[in-house]
């Protein structure tokens, strides 16, 4: 896509305006700058091309000056398959509009863009000041990974790292690995206090079942009381109904017996009752209207018949007519000839005295004297030429004079010049070494590296000794700790990994046993518990006695003696009673077998636990001997005992001071380069001063060798002066010379062309040139007198043609005359007969007119009799057609007819009503079953029965009441002594817990998936675009940072790529190092990559960059346009700026730019305009190479 034509016909400040980007050109950069000074209405151009693409929303800020009503934008755009007109106007529906104003779909420009919303297109394809800070910043936030880099810069979303990192902070926030918070910790905590206070609660079975039987029996007499009320109210409220619907009954019988004599009236159609009035008036207005025009039409006739009109004198009035030019320069001449006379006279006498001031008296021909103006025109030329040449003769030859003094002075003061040394090449050779020295010393920064560095060795030596301090107890030298062996961080690592492992399971290990221990102890004491209930038999007791029983049995048997079966019949009640005791104790007895088996498994866990525990405890202590054996090998001097905690801190100690030293070996390195660039300036300087054959002491400072070096060049460079002012002197003197030559040949020239200037007219005639003030005076005089024999001709040209006029005129007047009879005296009377047959003239007009208006009014009657007779038949026949309708003579008869059939439709819409309200009243449907019941109610019976329900409904509503107080007294004390709606409450905030849980689990899974599905997307997009996008952002970042940095790749980093920029000195840098500046740089190439790849895929679509150079220098600015020339050959860029000097830029970047300016005048008219109506016009600008006004 691309646009070629954007009108702002009404649309924010602009009204009627145009901005033509042309046709593209095929292998020329497309590529707009739209230039304007602030406030002209930058923001909103692309305002309006948003809306132009996706239509204007349903509150715009651009209707400042023109209504939504009349807002409308247009414009024209190249799609693949051609040009398409468009306009956009303020709609809710059918905005987008076709080249002729019919509805067409908003696909018609989306399906071009391929689905691209206008939130998508202003990120992906559109840039300005903010959005490249937001970049700048988002990549420091994205911490150099690739994958979001690179998706940043194809779509513009510039805070996808943040948005990233908020969705994982909100997961992190339910639930996080080894966490003692976080929602999920909280739901399970709330769930652990709910289950205890369920434990507590201990309801008092028999008298909650007393409360709610007493609760079953009250609200069982409520409801059975509120049935009963019911029952009573409803056949009150039927007896009313009846009651009330009685009189209604009686008002409908007596509006049918006022219908009954009007039903045989037909009914009249519709607009009779309003069209009879109408009827009866015109009827009486027709018949008086009748009667007057015929009295109109008589008198009309007589007053024509009596007017007789002279047909002669009408005639003559044409024929007047056609004198009337010839009588108004009769008139004229009359007035005008005495004083033309007088005027030619006093010409002559003009003309004879110029003459004679020519000293031309007597000369036939004044004419002859005036010479061509041409010859005129060259006389005054030369004239005022001749003070002008004679001027720059003199002047010339005074400055002549000026030039060889100066010369003089020049050559005598270099004459006096004592010991020069010759100008040679060989000495400007050795001069040229000399200052070369002289600059190496200026721009040489080897002092203030020197004191740099100096400081620099002392801060770092201070921070070293700092360091070694800090690494106690050790002692020695930094040599000694660099060929420390030490672990590696990756081993330490893993001994901190293994040992947090090992504590973790030494602590769980512990924590279990605790708990089974406790356990145990608690299955103990239930067991105790549960055996000390009174009565209770355990089953080694009971098979016990079931044994002696059996053995006492068996020794009866075989002695049958009274001893025996007492001692039997003793131990049998013994059995039977155990028996009986443990039936009764069921319950307690299962406690009791539960309880043994969970103490028998809780004790083998025990067990199986406490070896684990000691398993762990030994591999802790594997590892921190293994940890003492690593600090002994490191020094003697550390504790073998310390946690790796406290060796991870003395290794980073450790560190730290291996990078002091570092630091002061590099302040060493950089003061001794410094002191040998001092050393290479100093020997170059005095090199160079003895080339020059001046003197150089051995032990000079390199300041005073400077300065000698200073001296002898600003000596040097004195003389040199000197030589170059005398050739410049000699230079001035010749063209002085040059000058004063010209001055005498125009003088020369002047003089000839005088001469035969003169030669061409009567002033030469002599063969002699007359003086310059002969001839100036002789050409006023000429002036004065080619005016007066001008004025002369046309004057006696003038008096000619007067005087034939009067004659014409005289023989025409007195022909008109003789035809109409009228004698005529003399020629000097003409005036009196022309005022005698225009009188006679007027009269017969005036007699013509007369008639014919007489004529139009009766023709006029006459036409009003004829439209009066066809109304009063058409009237007729409508009184026709309503009196036969009604049977009736007259129209205040049929007038009567409609009010009786306006009262029968009144009674009857009243009857309706009526029939309507009892139906209501009663809850009928048929009307003839409401009248059968009304008609069969007895109205004293009902009278006497509503009395009667009343008196009930107040004795049931009094039960009513007690008996629902009494049903509220039995739940609030079951509800006092809290029992199962409590333990009901406990579980439903039990299962909401659960739900929250569940809901919470759910967001957490989706916000997980979402995350990886985020990062997976990121690292295949990074790896489908590395290619191309990341040598494309490097060719970008290498143009704008004018080779700063020369290209950009990456590094692993765990499952990710982090991207590394490597600058021109081949030393690389991570993006979160770099400048703000240089952040934003880095991000514009990125989206200049993105662009590059989305054109490689689809359709390029217009990009436009609003304003971000404002705070670039001209080298970066330069480079940046070199950017969008190369977007631009791939699709149209177009950039929007306030700043004159970015379009010069643009058009030495790329020459095929084209730049539109908004003129100033029209932007201070629309402003001024704007504050009048209280508006704030909004910026807006753009640009071409050749600048166009937008119009």
């Amino acid at each position: 896509m691309r646009l070629r034509r954007l009108d702002l016909t009404r649309y924010g400040k602009f009204t009627d305006h145009r901005v033509d980007f042309g046709e593209g050109t095929p292998g020329t950069p497309d590529l707009h700058v739209i230039y304007g000074p602030n406030e002209a209405g930058k923001s909103t151009l692309f305002a309006a091309w948003l809306d132009l693409l996706y239509g204007i929303g349903m509150q715009s800020p651009f209707n400042f000056m023109h209504p939504y009503s009349t807002m409308r934008i247009g414009g024209a755009l190249e799609f693949a398959g051609g040009v398409r007109e468009f306009v956009r106007v303020k709609r809710a529906q059918n905005s987008l509009l076709d080249a002729h104003e019919q509805p067409v779909a908003d696909s018609a420009i989306l399906a071009e863009l391929g689905g691209i919303d206008r939130e998508a297109y202003r990120t992906m394809f559109s840039l300005d000041d903010d959005t490249l800070e937001e970049g700048g910043e988002s990549i420091l936030k994205a911490k150099g990974e690739l994958g979001q880099l690179l998706f940043s810069g194809a779509s513009g979303l510039a805070d996808l790292s943040r948005k990233i990192g908020d969705l994982r902070s909100e997961a992190d926030g339910f639930y996080r690995l080894h966490a003692r918070s976080g929602q999920l910790h909280d739901l399970q905590k709330e769930l652990t206090r709910l289950k205890e206070e369920r434990e507590q609660i201990d309801t008092q079975a028999s008298k909650h079942a007393e409360l709610s039987e007493i609760a079953r029996r009250a609200k069982a007499r409520y409801d059975e009381t509120a049935t009963r009320r019911g029952q009573i109210q409803a056949r009150k409220d039927e007896i009313q109904r009846l009651l009330n619907a009685r009189p209604r009954l009686a008002k409908l019988r007596t509006i049918r017996g006022q219908l009954a004599p009007l039903e045989e009236l037909p009914s009249a159609p519709p607009g009779w009752a309003q069209e009879v009035p109408a009827l009866r008036d015109e009827e009486v207005r027709l018949e008086t209207q009748i009667q007057l025009n015929g009295e109109e039409v008589e008198r009309l006739t007589l007053a024509v018949d009596a007017i007789v009109v002279d047909d002669a004198g009408l005639r003559m009035a044409e024929r007047l007519d056609e004198t009337a030019s010839l009588r108004a320069r009769y008139v004229t001449a009359e007035k005008d000839l005495p004083d033309r006379r007088q005027k030619l006279r006093d010409l002559d006498h003009d003309i004879s005295i110029h003459l004679r001031q020519l000293e031309r008296e007597g000369e036939p021909n004044p004419e002859r004297l005036i010479p061509p103006a041409s010859t005129v025109e060259r006389l005054r030329e030369l004239i005022e030429s001749h003070s002008g040449v004679e001027t720059a003769r003199n002047k010339a030859a005074e400055e002549l004079s000026e030039a060889r003094l100066r010369l003089k002075e020049t050559a005598d003061k270099l004459a006096d010049a004592v010991g020069i040394t010759p100008a040679s090449a060989e000495r400007e050779t050795l001069l040229a070494r000399l200052r070369e020295a002289l600059a190496a010393f200026r721009t040489s920064d080897h002092a203030a590296r020197q004191r740099l560095a100096e400081r620099a060795c002392q801060d770092a030596r201070a921070a070293l000794d700092d360091a070694l301090a800090t690494l106690a107890p050790w002692r020695g030298d930094v040599e000694q700790l660099v060929a420390m062996a030490v672990p590696s961080m990756e081993t330490l690592q893993e001994w901190k990994t293994a040992q947090q492992a090992v504590q973790k399971r030494v602590d769980q290990h512990a924590s279990e046993i605790e708990r089974l221990r406790t356990d145990c102890a608690r299955l103990s004491t239930q067991q105790d518990a549960v055996s000390s209930v009174t009565g209770l038999v355990t089953d080694q007791d009971a098979a016990t006695i079931r044994a002696e029983r059996d053995r006492a049995w068996a020794d009866h048997r075989s002695r049958l003696d009274a001893d025996s079966a007492d001692r039997f019949e003793e131990l049998l009640r013994h059995d039977d009673d155990i028996a009986a005791r443990r039936f009764g104790h069921m319950a307690e007895l299962a406690q009791l077998h539960e309880a043994a088996r969970t103490l028998k498994v809780a004790r083998s866990d025990l067990v199986r636990a406490e070896e684990l525990h000691a398993a762990a405890r030994a591999e802790s202590d594997d590892l921190a001997r293994e940890a003492a054996v690593a600090i002994g090998d490191i020094s003697p001097l550390l504790s073998s005992d310390w946690p790796l905690s406290q060796l991870e801190a003395w290794l980073s100690r450790r560190q730290k001071t291996l990078e002091a030293r570092g630091h002061l070996r590099e302040a060493e390195r950089d003061l001794q380069q410094a002191q040998n660039d001092a050393r290479v300036v100093k020997e170059r300087l005095e090199a160079a001063l003895r080339a020059v054959k001046l003197p150089v002491p051995s032990d000079t400072e390199i300041e005073n060798l400077a300065a000698t070096a200073e001296n002898a060049l600003e000596a040097e460079a004195e003389l040199k002066r000197s030589r170059q002012m005398l050739e410049e002197r000699q230079r001035e003197v010749s063209v002085r010379e040059r000058a004063l030559e010209r001055a005498e040949t125009a003088i020369r020239q002047w003089d000839t062309d005088w001469k035969q200037a003169c030669r061409s007219c009567w002033l030469g005639e002599n063969g002699g040139a007359p003086s310059i003030a002969d001839v100036r005076g002789a050409l006023k005089v000429i002036a004065d007198l080619a005016f007066a024999v001008k004025e002369r001709a046309i004057l006696a040209d003038r008096i000619d043609k007067m005087e034939k006029d009067q004659a014409a005129f005289q023989d025409a007047v007195i022909a008109l005359a003789a035809e109409l009879g009228i004698a005529s005296a003399d020629a000097s009377a003409v005036m009196n007969l022309v005022r005698e047959i225009e009188g006679r003239a007027r009269k017969a007009e005036a007699e013509r007119e007369r008639k014919a208006e007489e004529t139009k009014r009766l023709d006029a009657a006459r036409a009003a009799s004829r439209t009066l007779a066809a109304d009063k038949l058409a009237l007729e026949r409508r009184k026709q057609e309503m009196t036969s309708f009604f049977g009736v003579g007259t129209f205040t008869d049929v007038a009567a007819r409609l009010d009786q059939i306006t009262e029968r439709h009144r009674l009857r819409q009243q009857a309706t009503e009526v029939e309507q309200e009892i139906l209501d009243a009663l809850r009928f449907t048929d009307l003839a079953d409401a009248e059968a019941a009304l008609d069969s109610a007895d109205q004293p019976a009902l009278e006497a029965e509503i009395t009667e329900v009343a008196a009930q409904a107040e004795l049931l509503e009094q039960e009513w009441r007690d008996s629902y107080a009494a049903y509220r007294e039995a739940e609030k004390q079951i509800e006092a002594i809290g029992g199962d709606a409590k333990v009901a409450e406990i579980e439903e905030q039990g299962r909401t817990v659960l739900l929250e849980i569940e809901e919470g689990a759910r967001r957490y899974m989706q916000l997980r998936a979402g995350i990886a599905a985020t990062e997976q997307a990121l690292r295949l997009y990074r790896e489908q675009h590395r290619s191309s996008m990341m040598a494309r952002a490097s060719e970008a970042l290498l143009t704008i940072s004018r080779g700063a940095y020369v290209s950009l790749t990456t590094q692993p980093d765990k499952e990710s790529e982090i991207l590394v920029a490597v600058a021109a000195d081949k030393s690389s840098k991570l993006v979160t190092e770099m400048s703000r500046g240089t952040r934003y740089q880095l991000y514009l190439a990125l989206r200049v990559a993105g662009y590059s790849e989305f054109a490689k895929a689809r359709s390029p679509v217009p990009f436009i960059a609003d304003d971000i150079m404002e705070t670039f220098d001209d080298f970066r600015a330069e480079e940046t346009f070199r950017l969008f020339a190369e977007m631009a050959e791939t699709g149209q860029v177009i950039y929007l700026t306030h700043h004159r000097h970015l379009c010069e830029i643009a058009r030495q970047v790329c020459p095929a730019v084209t730049v539109h300016s908004l003129p100033e005048d029209v932007l201070r008219e629309r402003q001024l305009k704007a504050r009048v109506d209280g508006a704030e016009l909004s910026g807006g600008q753009h640009g071409e190479f050749i600048e166009m006004d937008i119009n």
